[in-house]
């Protein structure tokens, strides 16, 4: 999946920040250079595991065309999530 468009509204980061302490960095880090792993769950929404300074697990709309994520939620990943990360980068 190629992403070049990442777009996050100020009240989706303002959120994810105050909810989950991630920053917006964070976000851009894993999925423009940290080769993070994808998996579609619905629709066009897509989950992201990838490492930053630790695990965070992305929720993203994807748009193929325009090849833009634009973010729904963030956090930081749990254990199951992390074990797959490493499961499959391996």
């Amino acid at each position: 999946m190629r992403i070049e468009i990442i777009g996050i509204s100020p009240l989706v980061q303002r959120k994810i920040y105050e909810k989950h302490n991630i920053l917006s960095e964070e976000i851009l880090l894993v999925l423009k250079e940290n080769k993070p792993i994808f998996k579609k769950v619905g629709g066009n929404q897509i989950v992201a595991i990838g490492l930053c300074n630790r695990y965070i697990t992305i929720f993203f709309y994807y748009n193929p065309k325009r090849k833009q994520a634009t973010i729904t939620t963030a956090h930081p990943s749990d254990r199951k999530q992390i074990k797959h990360y490493k499961k499959v980068r391996k």
